[in-house]
């Protein structure tokens, strides 16, 4: 089920005359990082959205996330789905079936859609260019092109928009090869909000009668 939340891709081929927009966009990533690395916590409420036009296919679902450095819980309401990390487990909780999965956390995953990397998802694998600015909702934005360095990834470009505010990532649109589309949207933002370690582990005492599936 974690693989729901996930993906994005690209190799951009960098030539001398986008070299000044290269450099200028790695400067505002940067940027991002050292702001969201310098809150304690990161709570945010966001949209999912999957499209497939060609196959007239549009999935909307809304959630909530809390980030404390390597450490994340995700809920996603239409899903009943909740997932934990303590940055080194994932704990995939479907409340419908009463059932929860446990894998091992890898940095190296192909599940880059995971809604809890959309302000760090730059940071690795990735070639970029500054596209420009933009206006969204009144706000300013940075568009910022993002190319895997892998050419076998399963997508093909994302491109993130960045509050020139907040110096944080607002939204991310992941082109997938098989004709899908994600976004994720962050809307309201919260931070410094104190979190013990143990609010990101999933508890079994909370969820009598759990079915436990464990594939470390």
């Amino acid at each position: 089920m974690t693989k729901f939340f996930l993906l994005m891709a690209f190799v951009f081929a960098a030539i001398a005359t986008l070299a000044q927009q290269d450099q200028k966009a790695k400067e505002i990533l940067d940027k991002v990082t050292q702001t969201t690395q310098a809150y304690k916590s990161i709570e945010a409420t966001f949209s999912f959205e999957m499209e497939n036009k060609t196959r007239n296919v549009k999935e909307i679902n809304t959630g909530s996330i809390i980030l404390k450095g390597n450490k994340y819980k995700v809920h996603l309401n239409e899903l009943g789905v909740e997932v934990y990390s303590d940055g080194k487990n994932i704990w995939t909780y479907m409340a419908e079936a009463n059932e929860v999965s446990i894998s091992g956390f890898n940095n190296d995953d192909e599940d880059m859609m995971d809604p809890a990397k959309v302000f760090t998802i730059y940071q690795n694998g990735f070639d970029y260019k500054l596209v420009g600015e933009e206006l969204q909702n009144g706000k300013s934005m940075y568009s910022i092109d993002l190319f895997p360095q892998d050419k076998n990834n399963n997508y093909s470009q994302i491109r993130v928009h960045i509050d020139k505010t907040k110096m944080l990532i607002n939204s991310a649109i992941m082109k997938g090869k098989d004709g899908n589309t994600y976004t994720v949207k962050v809307d309201q933002f919260k931070t410094d909000k104190p979190y013990n370690d143990s609010f990101f582990i999933f508890d079994t005492s909370k969820h009598p009668n759990v079915e436990v599936i464990d594939m470390r």
